[in-house]
């Protein structure tokens, strides 16, 4: 690495160092993730059954009725995680534009042929499941992006072509994106690339006009609907209209104040009793903040912390063996995770606009789970892989 690419990875490299502490050596960051996921899986799991039962017995009258399902989709998940981890690193970055092309033709097809929820065609039916493709995408994106700034690492580093190239493949995919409309996923996926790109060594000018670019674009797309404008200011002020845009707002901040420090227990929630839409999606954090109190957020939340820390430190070590692509996609992956943890929580808290966003290994859904456990087979393979310092050093084989 040479120029602004060493010193930025340098810089990071440092910081991490320096604020992070050290893990002893017993303490793998492999196993501590392996433990995170399986924890949060659990607590999921359970609050998947507590939140959603009242609304499967009203609306499918079977109780049990997505828990049934989310087991189901947990056990797809342990196979998407083991044929994920069982391809090479090489031959996922080898075909990174074959998987662009798929993710691409599967964005079309919940347009053209895919169910709409709530005003958003997001969803592709698969006899009684759903696929949602942004998700697909967000995994996709992060491996065509980690290939990318090292393929073409002088041109990023360098030369305008560097950002325009990458710029076009955003637009193309956000642009169906949005199209949906998922305004969150979109988020996401840019803040997602725009950051692996700033880490390969892109040129401050570069990554500030990148970075305006896309909040005009936010601003501009937020303006362009109202739905959007109103979801906006209603999180300042919840209260002001609570059985209107404020309602699931409101209803979410009161569970949080009714569950206090250590919370009504398990199953005592009041508003999970169709008071608060999406209870057991993208509102469980306020379902399990009711139900466990300060005491149960503090553990999901230091969870998930703790399992984006193994997923940088994994990152971090590739980086510092000069596993570009591989440091490149776990802190793509970390980007991922962590906007899913803020947003989600932060709308939960009344911090954020609402955004469809789930809290990972947490919130019911089938694609959402299937593409987190792939990308923690992901991490988990670049763990496996980048052990010893790379003697090709940018040229990494896998």
């Amino acid at each position: 690495m040479a120029g602004l690419a060493q010193t930025t990875i340098q810089k990071i490299n440092h910081w991490y160092e320096r604020i992070l502490p050290k893990w002893p050596a017993e303490v793998t960051p492999r196993n501590v993730l392996i433990f995170c996921v399986v924890a949060l899986l659990c607590i999921g799991s359970v609050m998947v059954a507590s939140a959603s039962m009242p609304y499967a017995e009203y609306m499918h009258e079977n109780p049990f009725h997505y828990v049934i399902r989310h087991a189901i989709s947990i056990a797809v998940a342990g196979v998407v995680a083991y044929l994920t981890y069982r391809i090479s690193l090489n031959t996922w970055f080898k075909n990174t534009f074959p998987l662009w092309l798929l993710t691409m033709l599967l964005l079309l097809a919940a347009l053209a042929v895919g169910s709409e929820v709530n005003g958003s065609t997001r969803w592709i039916k698969i006899g009684g499941f759903t696929l949602q493709p942004t998700e697909v995408a967000k995994v996709m994106m992060a491996i065509f992006t980690a290939d990318y700034v090292v393929r073409r690492a002088k041109e990023v580093r360098t030369h305008w072509k560097g950002l325009l190239r990458l710029s076009g493949v955003m637009a193309i995919t956000v642009g169906l994106i949005i199209a949906e409309p998922d305004l969150g996923a979109t988020i996401v996926i840019v803040m997602m690339m725009v950051g692996v790109f700033f880490l390969a060594g892109a040129p401050p000018t570069q990554f500030l006009i990148m970075l305006g670019a896309i909040v005009t674009g936010i601003v501009f797309l937020i303006l362009f609907e109202p739905y959007r404008f109103q979801r906006l200011i209603s999180f300042t002020d919840p209260w002001a209209d609570p059985l209107g845009v404020g309602y699931q707002l409101s209803n979410a901040l009161m569970a949080f104040g009714r569950g206090e420090w250590f919370g009504t227990g398990l199953g005592h929630s009041v508003q999970k009793l169709s008071y608060l839409p999406e209870a057991h999606t993208d509102f469980m954090l306020a379902v399990l903040g009711e139900e466990f109190g300060f005491f149960g957020i503090s553990i999901v939340i230091g969870l998930s912390f703790l399992m984006l820390a193994c997923c940088i430190k994994i990152g971090h070590r590739a980086l510092k063996h000069h596993y570009l692509r591989a440091g490149y996609l776990a802190y793509g992956i970390s980007i991922i995770f962590l906007l899913q943890i803020l947003v989600n929580a932060g709308m939960n808290m009344g911090l954020m606009p609402t955004k469809g966003l789930t809290l990972p290994f947490i919130s019911y859904g089938g694609t959402s789970l299937m593409m987190c456990a792939a990308m923690i087979s992901l991490i988990l393979k670049i763990d496996a892989s980048t052990q010893e310092v790379n003697p090709e050093r940018e040229e990494s084989n896998f």
